[in-house]
């Protein structure tokens, strides 16, 4: 016999060994052994067979077993249903529910139930600002989630003053653009600015604004649906 004949039969019997080793895990078993780093937090089967749907730190991701390989990307029925955004907005709403709200800035005492995620110099950001300044009957529970530096030192500018509300106030309706900030040094700032921060990633949550009102996810400085959901009776 060849020597490479013995070295195909002997390649071949390790690569059927694997497979049919593999073909016995549990599609847990064998994500952990194909991505071993992966940090995963849930898996369960989707509509495609020999598919699942994996959850990690970084979001949703899907599994092939058979083919041990990450797949990226939108499942959409024949009927235009994006299976991927609505798992993603069920997955949202679960972790809303076990947001810090005593770390949030919370203005009023009203019925309407308001979570945002914003930024100081994001225009539409302000936009919303200057409308829901106008509204009433709300409770409102504000995480701010900077996308630069100017930005986050404006937050903290914030969460160091005495009248957090007043400073706010000040920083969104652009009073703050030409001073020079010299906010404080505090742990305690520090450590609360990374809990907004960590909470907007945590959600997901890629661009600001970002509300959840009474529910219900508005991205974005959508003031007419934010209007809409205002005006509603509460449940």
């Amino acid at each position: 016999m060849s020597k490479q004949i013995m070295i195909a039969i002997i390649a071949g019997f390790f690569f059927s060994s694997a497979a049919a080793w593999g073909a016995d895990l549990t599609p847990e078993a064998s994500l952990k052994n194909s991505f071993p780093k992966m940090k995963v937090e849930g898996l369960q089967p989707t509509p495609i067979k020999g598919v699942y749907e994996v959850l990690t730190d970084k979001g949703l991701v899907y599994y092939a077993p058979e083919a041990e390989c990450l797949v990226a990307g939108d499942i959409i029925t024949k009927q235009g249903k994006n299976v991927t955004q609505q798992r993603r907005e069920e997955i949202l709403m679960e972790r809303v529910k076990t947001l810090p709200l005593d770390k949030a800035l919370k203005i009023g005492a009203g019925r309407h139930k308001v979570i945002e995620f914003t930024d100081p110099n994001c225009s539409y950001c302000r936009k919303a600002f200057q409308v829901l300044a106008q509204k009433e009957d709300m409770t409102r529970y504000i995480f701010f989630f900077p996308l630069s530096k100017a930005s986050a030192d404006k937050v903290q500018h914030i969460l160091c003053a005495t009248d957090r509300v007043g400073a706010y106030k000040e920083a969104f309706s652009g009073q703050l653009d030409k001073t020079t900030l010299k906010p404080c040094e505090s742990a305690e700032v520090t450590t609360l600015m990374n809990i907004h921060r960590d909470q907007g990633m945590r959600l997901g949550i890629e661009g600001t604004p970002f509300f959840i009102i009474d529910g219900n996810i508005v991205a974005g400085a959508d003031i007419p649906a934010i209007e809409k959901l205002l005006s509603a009776p509460v449940k």
